[in-house]
């Protein structure tokens, strides 16, 4: 693990390795760019008293690690893996079709989370300006449009990569390989706030971003904030800023 100071020796190593000084980082947008927990935790109000747990986290921590990557991967439908996994928790037929109804006006925000953060969404323009190519990673199974509304904060970024288009979610190694036959000669580098997609991004030998004093798990390079993004960039991009 380095911080921000200390990632200079880490970043040599990665040179030598037959890199080249291009850098690429890629960023998972959950609970990054945006609180991809809205919607569990509005559904979790929802449930009602019908629940043994005491948060939304409980209540849907199996269904995050053992439902999720299957959706991500394209397999199985978003709502049809929600209604089993309520059922599974003791919820009646009846309720978890009452549960629809009343989330099926909301799915977006159910499956995908909330608005985006206008503040990091402008320190990644600040970053671009050093000639770092930005890529999102998305778990999702939506379709990705930067002309909706819902997907504006898309254009931040030179791609926006959809696991679904990968066929694997990004808790897996795998969707590294690939992405980074994609992605070509780089120094690549993921971002994220979820333990199992840092871990499966360092099993395929990338280097691993981590922001803010509660990272899951120790990162190639700690920041404290995303502010400190801007000169972590700015020193191994590919140009000055305009």
């Amino acid at each position: 693990m380095e911080d921000a100071e200390g990632y200079a020796d880490e970043w040599i190593v990665s040179a030598s390795a037959g890199l080249t000084s291009r850098l690429t980082i890629v960023i998972d947008p959950k609970n990054t760019l945006f609180d991809a927990t809205v919607g569990q935790r509005w559904l979790f109000q929802l449930v009602g008293g019908r629940r043994d747990e005491a948060d939304f986290a409980a209540f849907f921590a199996q269904w995050t690690t053992q439902n999720l990557p299957a959706i991500w991967r394209g397999e199985r439908p978003y709502w049809d893996a929600m209604k089993e996994y309520l059922c599974a928790k003791g919820l009646s037929s009846g309720h978890v079709d009452e549960l629809w109804r009343a989330a099926s006006r909301k799915f977006p925000e159910l499956e995908s989370g909330g608005k985006p953060s206008p503040d990091i969404l402008l320190i990644l323009e600040r970053v671009r300006q050093y000639g770092v190519q930005l890529i999102s990673l998305w778990e999702t199974t939506q379709t990705v449009d930067s002309r909706c509304r819902e997907h504006a904060w898309t254009k931040a970024f030179d791609q926006v990569v959809t696991t679904w288009e990968l066929g694997c979610d990004a808790g897996d190694p795998v969707a590294y390989q690939r992405l980074r036959t994609q992605i070509g000669d780089s120094v690549c580098v993921l971002q994220s706030a979820d333990a199992r997609v840092l871990t499966a991004a360092a099993k395929a030998g990338w280097l691993t971003l981590a922001i803010g004093r509660n990272a899951p798990i120790p990162a190639s390079v700690m920041l404290s904030n995303w502010a400190d993004l801007i000169p972590w960039a700015a020193l191994r991009g590919n140009r000055q800023a305009a």
